[in-house]
């Protein structure tokens, strides 16, 4: 098999349409001679003239325009391939494809979502709702969003938000039948509370600020869930 490399073809269509090696070595950026060493070297592994020269004109030989023809809209393909893939680079775009719970997208769609699109117009975001833990690269997803406990402690991660705020909260209906005071956070002990379970399988733990002071409680109650949104419709029934 003949092989001839990426430059010497460069060279040799760098020739063939400037007519000149001396033009063809200004635009390429190397002298003359180094050019017509380079075709020298091409011609003989092809055991073809490729040029017909005077010193005044350079003409392609039949073989040369055949190689020409073929090599010409190759290389203005490939050009085009690094130009698209460097123009990729530099302005992002395409899909991303996103997992996180449904809680954390309702944070995303509401904090960061809006901004991010508006600066890189470009770029489809696809956002899949789970509360499982998901191998990212296995089900292939680009990056994945979830609560810090439910982050598996071998992952690599980025914290891109503030701590979540909280509040313990009680629909009207379930303090009437349930009139224990709440005057204090160990207060809640005595009720009916809904736990949450991370996709880990952590239990969360209902640290309360009070009066300036913490207070980390380990609740009771008759349900644990593992969704926000259900915790809430459940406290409201």
């Amino acid at each position: 098999m003949i092989r001839a490399g990426l430059p010497e073809l460069t060279a040799f269509v760098a020739i063939a349409e400037q007519r000149s090696f001396s033009g063809a070595a200004r635009m390429l950026g190397v002298s003359p001679s180094a050019l017509s060493h380079s075709m020298r070297g091409l011609e003989s592994r092809l055991e073809l003239r490729l040029f017909n020269r005077t010193t005044r004109s350079v003409a392609l030989t039949e073989a040369g325009e055949q190689l020409f023809r073929r090599v010409q809209p190759l290389l203005g393909d490939l050009e085009c391939a690094v130009n698209d893939v460097t123009s990729e680079r530099n302005t992002p775009s395409g899909l991303i494809r996103l997992s996180a719970s449904e809680s954390s997208f309702k944070l995303l769609i509401r904090h960061v979502m809006p901004r991010f699109l508006k600066d890189n117009p470009q770029i489809h975001i696809e956002c899949v709702a789970d509360t499982r833990l998901v191998d990212i690269v296995a089900d292939g997803f680009d990056a994945g969003v979830r609560l810090f406990d439910d982050v598996p402690r071998d992952m690599i991660a980025v914290r891109f938000g503030p701590d979540i705020r909280f509040a313990a909260v009680a629909s009207p209906d379930y303090l009437s039948r349930h009139p224990a005071p709440v005057t204090t956070p160990h207060d809640l002990k005595a009720h009916r509370c809904i736990r949450f379970r991370f996709a880990s399988g952590t239990l969360f733990r209902w640290d309360l600020d009070h009066l300036g002071r913490s207070a980390s409680i380990d609740v009771d109650g008759p349900m644990t869930m593992g969704n926000i949104n259900l915790m809430a419709e459940a406290a409201l029934a």
